[in-house]
């Protein structure tokens, strides 16, 4: 109660000044942890990424070994980010491009992943993630994978889920994408609750699975920063490691160290903080006993209206 409280109340003058305080201590911290993303900035690999300025440190990046012709290389734009419970809990990737549809595949592939989740649309004031999957009940070749959209879904106007099969060498796996549509660039969501219960649906879906979750958006940093810190926060309080040392600044500033400029914007920074409370209040109204029950759920809503009385972005 003492934490929500102390979310709920906290200025948003304060959060800018903290936001504005993780920028400096990033910029002190890359310096003298001597982070570096010599790899990106070469010039066979400067065409993968989608911006120039979001580059992947080479300390945290995530390195593909399955080579599927000639002309593969170990690059792509995607950083491997620890969670509570795995050290590679989360990659956090930009969104591929045309050219990087199959390497996107291939680290899908190694990574064993289960998961996807898409915090964009393709096109938003431009292009923002090329198309890597088939229509529904339709095939499309990438390089040497093969991927089957078997089935989509929209179980409201927030989210498209789509379940994928890829091959690759007569090896079929399933897996499963959820596509945020309700977050716009560089801003946040109006409201909290569809962003959680789109984690919780992540949740339910990656079980005991422990091959990492893949979240990106466009370029892989600010929304999909914000939902790495997200899911970490949730961790901590199921598994009972919340403290009263606990600091949100402090989480962004460590998976700040893995991905460039995760939580991007101070706005998303403040989403956080709204976004946590009403988890934590989530958390106190429902006991483990009851479950999502419809009066646990009613109330599940009514903190994710409360959240939309937050101040609108400027972004």
């Amino acid at each position: 109660m003492e934490l929500l409280s102390s979310l709920r109340s906290v200025a948003t003058e304060t959060l800018d000044q903290e936001y504005n305080m993780v920028r400096s201590l990033t910029s002190v911290e890359k310096k003298d942890l001597g982070l570096t993303s010599d790899v990106g900035e070469l010039k066979e690999n400067i065409k993968k990424n989608r911006y120039k300025d979001i580059l992947p440190y080479d300390q945290s990046r995530v390195v593909l070994s399955l080579m599927t012709s000639d002309s593969d290389s170990d690059y792509i734009n995607a950083s491997f980010i620890p969670g509570v419970t795995s050290h590679r809990r989360y990659i956090a990737s930009q969104g591929p491009l045309g050219s990087t549809r199959t390497d996107f595949w291939r680290m899908i592939w190694e990574n064993d992943v289960k998961v996807i989740v898409m915090a964009c649309r393709e096109i938003e004031m431009g292009k923002k993630c090329e198309c890597y999957w088939s229509p529904v009940q339709q095939e499309a070749s990438y390089g040497a994978f093969r991927v089957c959209n078997q089935e989509e879904t929209r179980p409201d106007e927030n989210i498209v889920i789509r379940v994928l099969t890829v091959s690759y060498q007569q090896i079929t796996r399933s897996l499963t994408q959820y596509q945020f549509l309700s977050w716009p660039d560089h801003e946040v969501p109006h409201e909290v609750s569809g962003v959680l219960d789109l984690l919780e649906k992540v949740r339910v879906t990656q079980s005991t699975h422990t091959s990492p979750v893949l979240i990106h958006c466009s370029a892989g940093c600010g929304r999909t920063g914000v939902l790495c810190v997200l899911d970490y926060i949730h961790d901590l309080l199921v598994t009972k490691q919340m403290d009263t040392d606990f600091s949100i600044k402090q989480l962004v500033q460590d998976i700040r160290r893995q991905r460039p400029s995760a939580v991007q914007t101070k706005e998303q920074y403040r989403f956080i903080f709204t976004a946590a409370a009403c988890m934590l209040e989530r958390a106190l109204l429902c006991s483990p006993s009851e479950g999502l029950t419809a009066d646990c759920h009613e109330r599940h809503v009514r903190c994710g209206q409360q959240a939309q009385k937050a101040p609108p972005t400027s972004s």
